[in-house]
């Protein structure tokens, strides 16, 4: 499996970078175009969360993208630098309350676009792990048209 690994630091600039190479790959993979944006809205959301809440947007400290690839399916691992959070303790944004806040729907989109999102966490930081499996290729139906003579 082909493996892309980056250490950057934490600068927003590197998001649109990111996005590109995201794009290339998934196109690569011939993921459909559904499939590509999703995966990168859910890349940029993960990059976005370790810049600002575990590296608290500390351009000394890195992030951590590990992208790799197969026939079948695309794992990303973003990894910050930060202490960590409790994912059972955030709370729902769909719950009444929480409905108009402006943020606290990072985690929520992540689960939203892909198919597994598991967290390591560690003395070193926080791993969100992200796998995006390929849809089996449709078979394309001929139609037949009968006409009556």
């Amino acid at each position: 499996m082909p493996t892309v690994r980056l250490i950057v630091p934490s600068r927003f600039e590197i998001v649109e970078e990111l996005t590109l190479l995201i794009e290339r790959i998934t196109e690569q993979m011939h993921f459909d175009s559904d499939d590509r944006d999703n995966i990168v809205i859910a890349v940029t959301e993960a990059v976005s969360n370790a810049i600002i809440h575990g590296n608290r947007n500390d351009e000394e400290k890195k992030v951590q993208i590990s992208i790799v690839t197969s026939d079948k399916k695309i794992t990303i691992r973003v990894k910050d630098e930060g202490e960590g959070f409790d994912p059972n303790k955030l709370a729902s944004p769909l719950e009444p309350n929480n409905i108009l806040k402006e943020n606290g729907r990072g985690i929520f989109i992540l689960h939203s676009l892909m198919d597994k999102v598991k967290f390591d966490f560690s003395a070193g930081g926080t791993e969100v792990i992200m796998t995006k499996y390929k849809k089996p290729l449709q078979k394309s139906r001929k139609s037949l048209t009968l006409r009556t003579i």
